[in-house]
């Protein structure tokens, strides 16, 4: 009877968690029953792996302790998982990796990866782009504890599109606002602080747009190929100068504070800060274009901020500021009368 070699392979994969799995997990992790397993793990012993069984109620199968682990395998996940890692650390100024050691690690990983995943992967390292590294830009990044979590399939399909110069579709679904198919020819891949973003051409609105990652789904590859313009700076797509959208409220406001201070209640995604001359005593004042789908937020920011301001636009937004000021007052007597 031919042993399936692939399951046999998934076996070891699984043991080289370095726990301790039942016989029924393994079973039930690759599709097939108790006795396989077994007969698995006895094609194992014919390659010289020494797994070790142990009875009782928290038995079952793993690996030698004393063993040398064979070449490790990845799955997609786990392959996109170290490459990251190894991306990270190379815009990173910490650590005891220099930069060609990291380029080295890299180009090892990817060459002992199947061909058709090392090209997806090599897709990514060529695709993604990150901002200004923690600090860098005066800001320190949210600490959220909880980064959007997303399909490294996404990643591998876009990372893909944007090298090949091939248009995609997607189903994207915004914060607010229901799901819908996008058209896009995506230049590149920008990672900022937490977030992941794609920057390309939305066909339908015929302008550059930004996606987070965690909000795409379905990605289909299409055969129309494009030539991206050769000014694309991916990066500044993400963080401004704005791009007009008409799903939300085109805001400019000019305030005196400092660029860190704004960028500490207003995410670099959603402002482009522009500094202005100054002009005799009159010093230390901002342009700051805001992209919100509320006024209401805007208006609750320009209050955390506790600076001077004046609203350029849109008129909507002085009645919304307003009436916060007012809303604001009334709770503070009503807490007084109390």
């Amino acid at each position: 009877m031919v042993r399936p070699t692939a399951n046999v392979l998934a076996l070891l994969e699984l043991l080289q968690s370095g726990r301790t799995h039942t016989a029924a997990e393994l079973a039930r992790r690759l599709d097939v029953d108790a006795r396989t397993v077994r007969r698995y793990m006895d094609r194992l012993a014919d390659l010289d792996v020494p797994v070790e069984s142990t009875r009782g109620r928290y038995g079952g199968y793993r690996l030698a302790r004393s063993f040398r682990l064979p070449p490790l395998m990845f799955n997609d996940d786990e392959a996109v998982a170290v490459v990251w890692a190894l991306l990270s650390a190379a815009r990173s100024s910490t650590g005891p990796a220099s930069q060609l050691d990291i380029e080295t690690a890299t180009a090892k990983v990817c060459r002992v990866l199947p061909p058709a995943l090392a090209q997806r992967i090599d897709a990514v390292v060529q695709t993604v782009t990150f901002t200004a590294r923690a600090g860098e830009d005066g800001v320190a990044p949210p600490a959220t504890g909880r980064r959007p979590h997303f399909s490294a399939d996404v990643l591998l399909d876009l990372a893909h599109g944007a090298v090949h110069r091939r248009v995609v579709t997607f189903t994207y679904t915004p914060r607010h606002g229901r799901a819908r198919t996008r058209e896009v020819r995506p230049y590149a891949v920008v990672a900022h602080h937490e977030t992941m973003y794609l920057s390309g051409h939305d066909v339908a609105h015929d302008a550059v747009r930004t996606f987070r990652l965690d909000r795409i789904s379905d990605v289909h590859m299409r055969q129309d190929t494009f030539v991206p313009p050769p000014d694309i700076d991916p990066v500044l797509a993400v963080l401004g100068p704005l791009a007009p959208d008409p799903l939300r409220h085109e805001v400019s406001v000019r305030i005196r504070a400092t660029v860190p201070h704004v960028r500490q209640f207003m995410p670099e995604t959603l402002v482009s800060v522009q500094p202005l001359p100054d002009h005799a005593d009159d010093t230390g004042w901002l342009r700051v274009f805001v992209s919100a789908e509320r006024l209401e937020w805007v208006a609750a920011r320009l209050a955390a901020l506790d600076c001077p301001f004046v609203v350029e636009t849109p008129d909507a937004l002085r009645q919304v500021v307003a009436e916060l000021g007012r809303r604001l007052i009334d709770m503070s007597e009503l807490r007084s009368a109390n």
